[in-house]
């Protein structure tokens, strides 16, 4: 299974960790920049009086390899 996780920092300065399961990896780093900085144009979600995406640190893709062992 591919994702992209992406870390945020909320408006307190906290770091904020969200993902995506099954990203279009044919998207360029510039596009996938450029819509995970949407989401912070759009003020989407509050937490305990913290924006939670309100600036984009980081982005990677993960994959995870799951191996039946009996």
């Amino acid at each position: 299974m591919l994702k992209i996780v992406a870390t945020f920092k909320n408006s307190f300065g906290k770091n904020h960790t969200w993902s995506f399961k099954d990203p279009n990896t044919l998207k360029t780093d510039t596009e996938i920049k450029g819509l995970l900085e949407q989401m912070t144009d759009m003020k989407l979600c509050q937490k305990d009086g913290a924006e939670l995406f309100h600036t984009v640190e980081t982005a990677k893709y993960v994959e995870t390899i799951e191996r039946i062992i009996f």
